[in-house]
Parts: C-alpha cells; structure tokens; sequence
C-alpha cells in the first residue's frame, strides 16, 4: 500500500511541477512575442519620425530659398542692393538653420522616447516571465510535497499499527 501511495504522491507532484513548468513557459513565451511586437511598433514609429522629420527639412530648406528669391527680386527692383541686401539674405540663412536645427532637435527627441518605450517594454516582459518561473513550482518544493506526503502516510499507518 506504501509504494501506491507514494507512486501517487510522486506522479501527483510531478503532474503540478511539469504543469506549473509548461504555464511559466507560455507566459514567458507570450511576454517575448509582445516585446518583439512592441519593438516592431517602434521602429515602425522611429521611421515615421524620421520620414516626418526630412519632410520637415526639406520644406523649410525649400521655403528659404523661396524667402531668399523674393527678397532679391524686391531688392533688386528698387535698388536696394548691398549691405541691406546681404543682411536680409544672412537672416533668411539663420532663420532657416535655426528652424532646421529645431527639427532636428525634435527628431531626436522623439527617438530618445522611443527607445526609452522600448527600455520600459522590455522591463514589463522581463518582470512578467520572472513572475511565471517565480510562482511556477521548482523541483525543491515539489520534492519537499513528496517527502511530506511519504511522511505523513508513514505516520498514519505508523499510528494505526499500534
């Protein structure tokens, strides 16, 4: 009758351990394939800053020399060339660097987001596959369930015999 009850205690153990495993094994698995997807929504979204950013460029470089060739034709109709000429042309450059600048400097903001999402993403999955293996049963505890449940029969049928 001992070794049933503890073939039972045994399988019973390992049935829980192996089932605890194998749940602490999707949920991880799960956890990775969200982060994956995460980083891939974020790199989506890095290209997109990015493609926003050099259209952004792009149109003020554009806009500038647009600004640039008015203000010759102006000058150069009314006979306002030299220092007055050269002064509205070096403020057009330093507008459109000030304004090129600016872009870039959201850009990169806007990356550094990212890639903190991207950090914070990671310690979410990371914390939730400690969670699974951590409440998953080990091989210590279910050992210990075993020896237990040997003890505890051996007592009973110790009690009982005399």
């Amino acid at each position: 009758m001992c070794d049933v009850m503890t073939a039972l205690s045994v399988a019973s153990a390992a049935s829980s351990f192996m089932g605890g495993q194998s749940a602490a094994n999707a949920q991880s698995d799960a956890a990775r394939a969200n982060l994956e997807s995460q980083y891939a929504q974020t790199a989506e979204k890095q290209k997109q800053i990015n493609e926003q950013s050099a259209l952004e460029s792009h149109e003020r470089e554009k806009q500038g020399m647009i600004d640039r060739g008015e203000s010759r034709t102006i000058a150069g109709e009314s006979g306002a060339l030299g220092f007055s000429s050269d002064r509205l042309m070096a403020d057009s450059f330093m507008q459109q660097g000030t304004d090129l600048m600016s872009i870039e400097n959201n850009r990169k903001n806007q990356i550094a987001q990212t890639n903190r999402e991207n950090q914070s993403h990671k310690a979410g999955a990371q914390s939730s596959a400690n969670s699974a293996y951590a409440n998953a049963p080990g091989l210590i505890g279910t050992g210990l369930q075993i020896g237990g449940d040997i003890y505890a029969y051996n007592d009973k049928v110790n009690k009982a015999s005399k």
